[in-house]
């Protein structure tokens, strides 16, 4: 027997439970799913209500490998998995029904986020569908799942095949599954598993479900949605009083399904509870923010965001200029921008004994700098009613507790004070995972506040934006203190002198100022990641910074934009006769009729045959009409509906055509996309083994 590896030594004991009444047909496949990934800890039961179609003939042949069999009656579904569970102790817990199937190595991955992220209780999957030979076809997209959404109508559908627990959320949600319900006891058990944690979404394909005639899920549809209904109303009738305080017009009063178009619709709103996606990279790399409210800790309630729609296209094909925070501003002839619409960012009141205008929008989103500077934006607010002010409705503590706070706490209530839902970045899906174009569904949290700048421009419809004071130079003084008794794990710090010299002002982060380490790479990437997106979104973005080192965008002098003080004109003019005046900057425009004839001829070849026959027809019908007069009226009805009738006939064959090669290249496209997740993903976890059978040899070898 071989000897198990360090991996094997630390699996988490995962108990699974496959309830079965008179499933023969898949129940091998479903067995050999779970067993066939050879997991080191798993605790396996069967649960059969007394089959009588060969099912137990089936049980006993695997008996050997599973952790326990029951075969006697039962009162359902629900009732087979209380049996099963209550002989399981693992400390993870999951079933699955004996027609779907699990993933190769989902197992695996199951137990590696549960020991990577503690704070995490339960786990939902990609959701997949397979036919009745087990062909994979459909492959769903990773979506967020909160309380808030569950509340509000946005329910549907987790998939039980795809979700694993913990024994204690198991335990907190009451241990059982409630035989009140004939058909919905997932739904149920999720439902009071939210009232007590978040579901975390994980980018891996888990569990597969199998659509097949017949089966309950799709029979018994109409009694599943009025049983969801009974329990979402459970819930709302014992939901906690600060969800309508803080959503009074997102929590109804009466239990909902949202359509599709009203779930787009609300999403912004809804999302503001969203945990984070476990992607692959947050796996591989083992960084998650800790639980709590999204994905931070220390909010008992999740934070209202604003409704920013009003700002959408608001400044549609103009410029705008956005204004950093470096010593080269003190080099920039800032006069230059006084009629022009300027963003702004913590701390640049700083800046206002120099100029005499203000900038029209300011953001600050720093964990550090906005309570540390909360009274001097408060004021610069209130004395200056024409800028309009943007926060993140919560701020993340950038070390220590990494606790999440209101920025309301901070930042007091106003007419021109805007606060949105900030959402950390990831390389799932660059650019976007890294840049928002809508943010009133979300901000991307920014390596660099110019960063927020350039999304809050963007949505509003600025089609040319300009850099200003982005020196990305950045030193840390020997001076500086660091939090945390010096750790240089802990990004924290605070100036002990009005020596600053990475901003325009001395005592920008002066005396007593908190701020945290710079991260210059970091900023680079996230500038070349906001340079593609909005690249794609057809604006353009230069650096007009005297000097620094922000080489990601193209350079640009800001004298140059302005134009040059109108010069008098010469009393007499040279007049020049006989000269053409050139059309400077003007393409002559090129005749269209050599390319419209070329398509033409085209045609003609194509439809060569009828067009022969159309003519010899109409031809007929002529000669007809000659030789017969009386006839000509009914021959002219009879031509004109024939010809109606072959250019309806044609469309409806071409439209045919079409609608069969897109439903080809659709389905083509939808298999494709499956076979090559499925391959993605069974890559990866090839990976794994080779890792595992790594420290299985590296462990031999110290044994040696």
């Amino acid at each position: 027997k071989a000897q198990p590896t360090r991996a094997d030594k630390m699996a988490l004991k995962i108990s699974m439970v496959t309830p079965n009444y008179n499933g023969v047909e898949f129940l091998q496949q479903t067995l050999d799913s779970v067993l066939s990934q050879h997991y080191p800890a798993l605790q396996y039961v069967v649960a059969d209500g007394a089959s009588r179609d060969g099912s137990v003939i089936t049980i006993e042949s695997y008996r050997h490998l599973l952790s326990d069999v029951i075969s006697e009656p039962d009162k359902g579904h629900a009732d087979a998995l209380n049996k099963g569970f209550a002989l399981c102790d693992g400390e993870v817990m999951g079933w699955i029904n004996s027609d779907d199937t699990l993933h190769p190595h989902s197992l695996w991955v199951v137990d590696r986020i549960f020991r990577t992220f503690p704070h995490v209780e339960w786990i939902t999957g990609r959701p997949t569908c397979m036919d009745v030979q087990g062909q994979v076809n459909y492959i769903g997209p990773v979506r967020p799942w909160s309380r808030l959404r569950f509340l509000a109508g946005d329910h549907a559908f987790i998939q039980q095949e795809s979700t694993f627990w913990r024994r204690s959320l198991w335990e907190k949600a009451g241990g059982t599954l409630d035989l009140d319900f004939r058909v919905a006891n997932d739904f149920d058990l999720w439902a009071r598993f939210f009232r007590h944690a978040n579901l975390y979404s994980v980018d891996f394909m888990l569990g597969c479900f199998r659509v097949r005639p017949g089966q309950r899920s799709v029979e018994e549809r109409a009694e599943y949605e009025a049983e969801m209904r009974a329990i979402v109303q459970r819930e709302l009738d014992q939901a906690p009083k600060t969800f309508r305080t803080v959503f009074p017009n997102l929590v109804p009063k009466t239990a909902c399904t949202l359509t599709t178009a009203e779930r787009v619709q609300l999403d912004p709103q809804i999302g503001v509870q969203d945990p984070p996606v476990i992607s692959r990279f947050e796996l591989s790399t083992k960084k998650l923010g800790p639980g709590g409210t999204r994905y931070g800790s220390g909010l008992t309630s999740p934070e209202p965001v604003s409704d920013l729609t009003p700002f959408r296209n608001r400044h549609a094909g103009q410029r705008c200029f956005i204004l950093g925070n470096g010593p080269s501003l003190n080099q920039t002839d800032l006069s230059l921008l006084k009629n022009e619409i300027v963003f702004g960012c913590n701390s640049v009141f700083l800046l206002f004994d120099r100029i005499d205008w203000r900038p029209a929008y300011y953001a600050c989103v720093d964990s550090r700098v906005l309570p540390d500077r909360a009274d001097d934006i408060n004021a610069m607010l209130d004395a200056n009613p024409q800028m309009t002010g943007f926060f993140p409705a919560e701020i993340l503590e950038h070390g220590g507790t990494r606790q999440r706070s209101a920025s309301r706490t901070k930042i007091s209530e106003g007419e021109n004070r805007f606060f949105f839902n900030e959402v950390t970045g990831s390389v799932e899906n660059l650019p976007w995972s890294m840049f928002s174009i809508d943010i009133n569904h979300h901000v991307v949290q920014p390596h660099t506040v110019a960063i927020t700048m350039l999304q809050l421009a963007q949505y509003m419809g600025f089609s040319e934006m300009y850099l200003l004071g982005c020196d990305m130079r950045y030193t840390v003084p020997e001076d500086v203190r660091r939090e945390d008794d010096g750790d240089p794990a802990d990004s924290r710090l605070t100036s002990e002198t009005d020596t600053d010299p990475n901003h325009f002002d001395p005592t920008y982060f002066g005396a007593g100022r908190q701020w945290h380490v710079p991260n210059v790479e970091l900023m680079r990437e996230h500038f070349a990641q906001a340079r593609q997106a909005l690249e794609a979104q057809g604006v353009t973005v230069r650096n007009a910074t005297v000097g620094g080192d922000l080489e990601e965008f193209e350079r640009v002098e800001l004298s140059t934009l302005f134009p040059a003080p109108k010069q008098p004109r010469p009393r007499q003019a040279a007049k020049q006769i006989g000269v053409p005046s050139p059309a400077i900057g003007l393409e002559q425009p090129r005749s269209e009729w050599p390319k419209r004839l070329g398509g033409l001829w085209t045609s003609v070849k194509l439809n060569a045959g009828f067009l022969i026959a159309a003519s010899a027809c109409l031809a007929l019908l002529i000669i007809a009409g000659a030789l017969v007069p009386e006839a000509r009226v009914w021959l002219a009805i009879g031509g004109v509906g024939a010809l109606c009738l072959a250019v309806i006939g044609a469309i409806a064959i071409k439209t045919r055509r079409l609608f069969y090669t897109m439903t080809d290249q659709l389905q083509e496209v939808q298999r494709g996309r499956a076979s090559s997740e499925l391959t993605i993903q069974r890559l990866e976890l090839a990976l794994d083994a080779m890792q595992r059978e790594a420290e299985s040899r590296a462990d031999a070898d110290e044994t040696r």
